[in-house]
């Protein structure tokens, strides 16, 4: 019997959500290095549909494995969890991981008290020391990257979303239907009155080529409107620091760092980010940085391909003013 760790798909109404891929990279390379073989689980009513993804022909893994029942045809964490928990009772997987996403969090708590395995939340990278298994986690506010690893078999962990790059495997993984034992009862105590598809497209900003950030320094909750304006005229995305999503100004999913988005644009320019740890550790791979701060002495300016001593407010302006003449 292989060895296996299992990596959750979070799959619905015929679409695979992406950090399903995202957490396939780090994964595979832990599955090769110890000699095991890497799943992707999928959940769903509908084995045909579910197998013919375009994703699936080179998702980065060694098995596609889909649990397929009408029961499954809408997410319900009692029933989701139940046979995630059967399959890894019969099959003893090394791990079990989840994207960091909705589903992946629900899941994952509820499957590690079942199993009375050990939990790592929001993990942002992955090493093999010796015979463990290192996850790398922010903790104490983000002000620490802790280094944990698991006493308990299987190890069990959410991956943070836009953590990892997606990579393309250069053979097709073997994709079969799993079978559940005859006796496994598809039952849940939650009863699906109406649902719909989520009419907001999921954000963009894991995978933006050019990415405009604001942080405290644009003073205020306008200048962050102009900056959202700049991004459209530039085709860009908009992250944020931690302080301007509690002051209200921005959605948590538009927070840059550790706890919130990683970004690997081709381009990123931080206006009014002074470059606190917790922020850079989520945009340090940027191909090209420029930095907008009136702080020549700001870590993000020391750390920036290009720095601009400034006021980032009317920077903004000014380039808007610009690019709006050269439209005309």
């Amino acid at each position: 019997m292989e060895e296996i760790i299992i990596a959750y798909g979070e799959y619905n109404n015929g679409k695979l959500h992406p950090a399903s891929l995202e957490i396939l990279t780090p994964l595979y390379d832990i599955a090769e290095r110890l000699g095991k073989k890497l799943v992707l689980l999928l959940l769903t009513e509908d084995f045909e549909r579910a197998q013919s993804l375009p994703e699936l022909k080179k998702a980065l893994c060694h098995y596609v494995w889909i649990v397929s029942a009408p029961e499954l045809k809408d997410y319900r964490d009692d029933l989701y969890s139940e046979v995630i928990i059967e399959l890894s009772k019969r099959e003893m997987p090394y791990g079990v991981f989840f994207p960091a996403t909705f589903q992946g969090m629900s899941l994952a708590p509820r499957i590690a008290g079942a199993l009375q395995v050990g939990l790592c939340a929001h993990v942002n990278d992955l090493k093999l020391e010796g015979d463990n298994l290192l996850m790398f986690r922010p903790t104490y506010g983000d002000n620490i990257i802790a280094s944990l690893y698991s006493t308990t078999i299987p190890i069990m962990a959410t991956l943070s979303l836009g953590a990892f790059v997606i990579k393309e495997n250069p053979f097709s993984p073997q994709i079969s239907k799993y079978e559940m034992p005859p006796e496994f009862k598809w039952q849940s105590k939650m009863k699906i009155r109406k649902s719909k598809p989520l009419i907001k497209e999921p954000s963009r900003l894991s995978v933006a080529k050019i990415v405009l950030a604001g942080g405290m320094g644009l003073k205020t909750k306008e200048n962050l409107a102009l900056l959202r304006e700049l991004a459209k005229v530039l085709r860009a995305e908009v992250g944020v620091t931690r302080p301007l999503c509690h002051a209200g100004w921005a959605k948590e999913e538009e927070m840059i760092g550790v706890s919130g988005v990683s970004v690997r644009p081709k381009l990123y320019i931080g206006f009014g980010i002074s470059g606190a740890i917790q922020h850079t550790l989520g945009m340090e791979n940027s191909e090209f940085i420029i930095a907008v701060n009136t702080d020549k002495e700001a870590p993000l300016v020391k750390m920036a391909h290009l720095s601009l001593i400034c006021d980032a407010g009317e920077l903004i302006k000014s380039l808007l003013k610009q690019l709006s003449r050269e439209s005309n």
